[in-house]
């Protein structure tokens, strides 16, 4: 899934938080609290999968400037 070094690092930062939320929510369910455990779980799910297939500005922002690029600047390979 992550494309480069710098998103490997996001996706470890993401994992690293959502571990804890996890893991109070396994903590949770098997406490009793079946609502609350899979609220919990599934906070963490979506800390982990969400910037993957969100589009932020960032991303429209670099696909016009490529899209831009390759229209002015043509490959002959």
């Amino acid at each position: 899934m992550p494309r480069g070094i710098l998103e490997l690092v996001g996706l470890a930062g993401s994992v690293l938080f959502a571990s804890s939320v996890g893991l109070f929510g396994l903590q949770t369910l098997t406490d009793g609290d079946t609502l609350a455990g899979l609220g919990y779980l599934a906070v963490a799910a979506l800390m982990v999968f969400v910037p993957y297939y969100v589009t932020t500005p960032d991303d429209v922002a670099t696909g016009a400037a490529e899209r831009a690029v390759g229209w002015v600047v043509r490959d002959d390979d």
